[in-house]
Formats: structure tokens, sequence, C-alpha cells
């Protein structure tokens, strides 16, 4: 039976507290993710079948979900499937599935993020908590228009990019891949959203979106050998990281609904 570690509350600085729910078979993982997120004063909810999970969703509402694949009698891609349908919150695949293919459809399916088995709990830990912080500047309904921090400023409004103040030119094939990008911060794109973006129905090849990303690279990173703001996911796509600076800073423009 799915129960939680501990119950939902208020912190005393009047802030909900964080939900985490754990969807895994193996009763051993379940209480390791317990006992490293319960550490970091979050309510767990662990759940050993996408069924009970799915039941779940409505009563607790979680803030972020951490789930395995393989699952002895549900198709755990349906079950990513599921999930998306049901809730905006970021969805975290933690398993030993480690074929390119199989990634991509748990991206296809709607998952946000893939952390192989065995990892490192610091690791997680981290990733967690980025996808918290993306999830928050995204909200539930709102593309993102503006980024800002000490060093990049992309304004889709202005159609402008700037960095270190300087006003930066892009072809269009560039500024029609960074604003993809950025319009999904935080998340996975995969290779094929970016060629619809970057060359809409003009026919799509791999090795331009390599060219162009490289391209983008050269005028946005600070070492395009080391990027920190367009992150290759492998096989997948990329992902646009705002940076943890204390100038930086996200706008979204809330979609109607």
């Amino acid at each position: 039976m799915a129960q939680p570690l501990n119950s939902p509350r208020d912190r005393p600085d009047g802030h909900a507290e964080v939900r985490i729910l754990v969807v895994d078979p193996s009763p051993e993982m379940r209480q390791l993710l317990q006992q490293e997120f319960s550490a970091g004063q979050m309510s767990v909810f662990v759940a050993a079948r996408p069924s009970e999970a799915l039941a779940m969703i409505p009563v607790v509402t979680p803030d972020v979900i951490l789930t395995e694949l393989s699952f002895p009698d549900h198709d755990g891609f349906r079950f990513c499937q599921q999930l998306r349908a049901l809730t905006s919150s970021p969805i975290l695949v933690i398993s030993a599935v480690r074929s390119d293919r199989d990634i991509i459809h748990a991206f296809d399916m709607g998952a946000d993020d893939f952390i192989p088995k065995p990892f490192a709990f610091a690791e997680l830990r981290a990733r967690v908590q980025a996808h918290l912080r993306r999830h928050h500047w995204r909200g539930k309904q709102g593309v993102i228009t503006y980024y800002t921090d000490d060093h990049l400023v992309i304004d889709l409004r202005l159609q402008e990019v700037r960095v270190r103040g300087q006003r930066i030119r892009m072809s269009r094939i560039e500024y029609r891949l960074l604003a993809c990008l950025l319009e999904n911060a935080g998340r996975v794109v995969p290779h094929e959203t970016l060629l619809r973006a970057g060359w809409e129905d003009q026919g799509w090849d791999p090795h331009y979106l390599k060219l162009y990303i490289r391209h983008l690279r050269n005028k946005i990173e600070p070492d395009p050998s080391r990027p920190r703001y367009i992150v290759t996911v492998w096989g997948v796509g990329y992902r646009f990281c705002p940076q943890p600076s204390p100038s930086a800073s996200i706008e979204m423009m809330p979609t109607n609904g």
C-alpha cells in the first residue's frame, strides 16, 4: 500500500513543504529514497505500482515525481504518459534502462529527466532541486519570453540577445533554435522539435542542427568548449539551463486558459 513517510505540512516560514512521490517496485530503493529526501525535510510518498501512484496524484499533488520504468505488471512508458496527463510537475525517470531508444521514448511520453541506476545521491538531489526551481519559474501555464543573468540576456519580445551588454547578431535559424530552447528552459528539447523550430517544413538534417548549436554556443557561452547554457543530452536533444546566479531572472507571458 502506498503511504507517506511524512504528512504534508507548512514550514514555519509559511511556504508549503515540497512533496515528492517515489514510484519503484523495489522496497530497497523506495526505502533509500525515503531516507535521502526525508533528511532534507521533504514529504516523501511512495508507491510500489503505477496504479497506486495514479490514485495518489489528486490527493498528494506532488511537486516532483521519481519513477522507475520497469514494472512487473505495467508499461513504464505508458505510466509516464498517464502521469503527464494528470500533472505538470517534473517527472524524473530513475532506471537501469539505458538504451538511447528507451530514453528518447521516455521523454516522448512526458519525462523531464532521466537518471540511470546506479546514481549518486548528490547528483539526484541537485537535479530534483533544479527541476523544482525551473518548474516554479515556468508556472503551470506560461511561455518564457525573457531571461537575464550577469552574462546573458535573451528577450524574445524584442527579439534581442545580449552578451555582457553587447547585442549579438544572429541568423534567423540561430534565433529560432535559441527561442525554442528558452521557451522550454530546464526541459530537454528533442532533436526533432529543434529541427522543426529551426527549419519549419523545409526538410531536416541533424548535421545542420549540430552545426547551428555550435554556432550558438560560440556566440553566447563564456567557454563554448564547456557549455553551461546549451547542454547536450546525448541521444535525445539539448537543454537550456538557467544559471544558479543571484542576478538570474526569468519572465513569462501567461497563456490563455
